[in-house]
């Protein structure tokens, strides 16, 4: 998606920002002037959550849905609604969560292209066409990956992994891909989707307690080799994979990684 700027100084360009802040990495796609309000997002949303988890820890260990208090702010409003929606704890959102109100931001000062990727759960608003690679075989040099059109709106596309990453996964799945109207939800189903995820059988049902959600729009689920779609999936293209646009912390590990991808005839819900 190339810059808009064309020489003109009065143009904003179009630039990829790296953004570590504490446990959160981002990277911030949008013209110039927009990755200030996104940046000011992020630390507003972790402020939230780390005053959520000093009241009460339990909201940081649970896998189960919680019920915020009165008194909680918006992002944990947020999180849990979205959360207790999808069957997960809280936390399992905390990721899309920062990206969508990163985004919001940037979107509330006028931006119309740009996303915000937050390891893997991203949150964008596209005036063309683009595609997003779904990680899942570190040693590959291809990838799947999914070709999107234009949106209207901000959606997410959040990835959940049992075999990938460091977040918790119930699952065993090379990657499961939810795709919803907003990512914070998004990135709720797409826990709750690994989770089903045991093995090439479960593929079969893992998205039906949630087809029926208001907002989710389609998910993908991959494990050795064998695919589960449902809903309105974008079409899947092979790409190139560039191990460089993966946002990943520089004082984490490297991620895990067990098992390998094959090729093999997909599974539509």
């Amino acid at each position: 998606m190339p810059p808009k700027s064309d020489g003109d100084p009065n143009m904003s360009e179009f630039v990829l920002a790296k953004v570590e802040i504490e446990e959160t990495a981002a990277t911030i796609a949008a013209d110039r002037d927009y990755i200030e309000p996104a940046v000011t997002a992020i630390k507003a949303a972790r402020a939230e959550i780390e005053r959520k988890i000093r009241r009460d820890d339990f909201f940081l260990t649970t896998l189960e849905p919680y019920s915020p208090k009165d008194d909680d702010g918006r992002v944990i409003h947020r999180m849990c609604k979205a959360s207790n929606i999808a069957g997960v704890g809280p936390m399992a959102t905390v990721a899309g969560t920062i990206a969508q109100e990163a985004m919001e931001a940037m979107a509330s000062e006028g931006c119309t292209h740009g996303w915000v990727d937050n390891g893997g759960d991203i949150a964008l608003l596209l005036e063309s066409a683009g595609t997003v690679e779904i990680f899942s075989e570190p040693d590959s040099r291809s990838a799947c990956a999914l070709e999107l059109e234009p949106t209207d709106t901000i959606i997410g596309i959040c990835t959940s992994s049992g075999r990938l990453g460091h977040s918790i996964s119930l699952g065993n799945s090379d990657a499961a891909v939810a795709i919803a109207d907003n990512a914070i939800l998004a990135d709720a189903l797409a826990t709750a989707i690994g989770n089903r995820v045991a093995g090439v059988d479960s593929l079969k049902t893992c998205f039906d307690p949630f087809k029926e959600i208001e907002g989710f729009i389609a998910g993908l689920a991959m494990i050795d080799g064998s695919v589960s779609i449902h809903g309105r999936l974008p079409r899947l293209v092979e790409i190139d994979h560039r191990p460089e646009r993966l946002t990943t912390h520089s004082k984490m590990s490297a991620p895990r990684f067990i098992g390998s991808y094959d090729s093999s005839p997909e599974v539509r819900t």
